[in-house]
């Protein structure tokens, strides 16, 4: 083999080991980076973007414990790559589920937004309600406050049962530390609706 074609061959299998993602760039297959950031223009608003790669395993404790991932399996990143350009479908989807799940009574209502309520002081209620529709009742009016903050992915490739992506949704972090996490399985299938924090 000539120098020439050893140095095509070296530049050939360089592109090969990177894969690219929508909003991530370039991503090394041999040593990807634990925790990869990017951000995205949702509604005027920027909002932070992750994507995270860690084994999960069972600790000596009975906790959980993670370590981060070498020579990424390239249908990992073919699905993160395949989530990532319905990023706009999947933002809708979650906004959705915080919509439906306020409707139902469920985390939304009965956790966070009355949590809030009875937190927040007359003052940041009336700032964060302020521009909404003053005919719908205060906890609607909070509700379409809403806002998404934050998309992170853990693609988990050990098939551990953790969420692939979890979508953030707060009233603002100048404001509260708590979060509603919308989280999707692999498929694109929503797992639930949680609050934490």
């Amino acid at each position: 083999m000539s120098p020439a074609d050893k140095i095509a061959s070296s530049g050939q299998l360089r592109i090969n080991m990177e894969k690219i993602i929508p909003h991530f760039g370039a991503i090394n297959l041999a040593l990807p980076e634990e925790y990869n950031e990017a951000t995205y223009l949702v509604d005027g608003r920027e909002i932070d973007l992750s994507l995270a790669f860690f084994n999960a395993f069972p600790g000596e404790d009975g906790f959980t414990e993670f370590s981060a991932v070498k020579d990424l399996d390239p249908a990992v990143l073919d699905r993160v790559s395949g989530f990532m350009e319905q990023l706009d479908s999947k933002i809708a989807r979650a906004h959705a589920a915080c919509v439906a799940d306020f409707h139902a009574g469920g985390v939304v209502r009965d956790t966070y937004i009355d949590h809030h309520l009875e937190e927040f002081s007359p003052e940041q209620l009336a700032t964060l309600i302020e521009g909404t529709d003053p005919a719908l009742p205060v906890e609607e009016r909070m509700l379409a406050t809403l806002h998404l903050s934050h998309v992170g992915l853990h693609p988990m490739p050990d098939d551990s049962d953790a969420s692939f992506a979890m979508f953030d949704f707060t009233f603002g972090e100048d404001l509260t530390n708590y979060v509603v996490a919308v989280k999707f399985a692999e498929d694109g299938s929503i797992q639930g609706v949680d609050v934490e924090s």
